[in-house]
């Protein structure tokens, strides 16, 4: 497949897409560990009403992320196992038009 922005060909393994989903995985796994610090409030802010709504809104990014990080990765692991069955089925389609020849 062309690539219509580069022109270079696009080349896709099944093995490429599950360590694309790992690596979706693992980010998703740092960002559980993100947190907004306990305790932290600013004086410039002036309020601790706000610095608690501020990382409430920081907490919900970071589920939202994590979440398209875990959506992601389980799309990329299914596209994985679909492209290894498509590949399995073409070969076993070419085996049976032409079997392979022993010279």
């Amino acid at each position: 497949m062309l690539s219509a922005q580069t022109g270079h060909t696009l080349r896709v393994s099944d093995a490429a897409l599950q360590a694309e989903a790992s690596w979706c995985e693992a980010l998703a796994g740092k960002l559980v560990g993100n947190a907004a610090p306990d305790g932290a409030v600013s004086s410039l802010l002036g309020s601790a009403a706000a610095v608690t709504a501020l990382n409430a809104l920081v907490a919900a990014a970071g589920a939202n992320c994590t979440a398209r990080m875990h959506a992601t990765a389980m799309k990329l692991a299914a596209a994985a196992s679909g492209y290894a069955a498509n590949e399995a089925d073409a070969a076993a389609r070419m085996q049976s038009i032409a079997p392979p020849t022993v010279c």
